[in-house]
């Protein structure tokens, strides 16, 4: 007698499956994955912020960000093949439908997910910020700048001060939060930025 089954007859229910336990696992460990990378996400910005005041290096970067959506994918998978697999089920009796309907649940989770990222990242770009007005603009750099990969940086833009994601002209180099920078391009927007006191010694 497994331990289910032992446990099932000592509270009087029915022993779950295996393929009931997988299912019910799943729903719990995704459903648990996927709470856990909306919260990072939605405080991404402000544990970064505290990190860099304090010294730790709590980088948040837009890389992480983007490594973060495949991650919230995968649980939303994993979570909708739990529960849509328990539905099938409990409906059909089956365990191949079951499957089928786990498989059809990860599957359209993982798209609905892809869709709503892409609403997101279309409603932070369709606003009325003309990212070609930051060409030559100076500001500071919020989150430090990595070589050869992306930081934020607080420019004047729009009539305000906004963070926008940044990566050094210079691929190589390091920009550390709190030094002065210039926008020299962009490539989409992602600003290309020098440190100011390149520009200095330029003029």
């Amino acid at each position: 007698m497994s331990i289910f089954e032992w446990l099932a007859d000592l509270a009087g229910i029915e022993a779950p499956t295996l393929l009931e336990v997988i299912f019910v696992s799943c729903a719990i460990l995704g459903g648990i994955l996927f709470f856990i990378m909306m919260i990072l996400m939605l405080v991404g910005d402000i544990i970064g912020g505290v990190g860099e005041a304090v010294g730790f290096d709590a980088d948040i970067g837009t890389d992480l960000g983007f490594e973060m959506l495949s991650i919230q994918g995968l649980s939303v998978a994993v979570m909708m093949f739990g529960l849509t697999g328990m539905f099938g089920l409990s409906a059909t009796g089956s365990d191949v439908v079951a499957v089928l309907f786990g498989g059809a649940g990860a599957a359209g989770g993982m798209y609905g997910m892809a869709q709503m990222m892409r609403g997101i990242s279309h409603l932070q770009a369709d606003g009325t910020l003309n990212y070609d007005d930051a060409i030559g603009q100076r500001g500071q750099v919020y989150s430090r700048i990595r070589p050869n990969e992306s930081g934020e940086v607080q420019i004047p833009l729009g009539g305000s001060l906004k963070n926008v994601a940044a990566r050094s002209k210079d691929k190589e180099l390091l920009i550390p939060s709190g030094e002065f920078i210039k926008v020299v391009d962009r490539i989409g927007s992602t600003m290309i930025v020098i440190p100011l006191e390149d520009v200095a010694s330029e003029e």
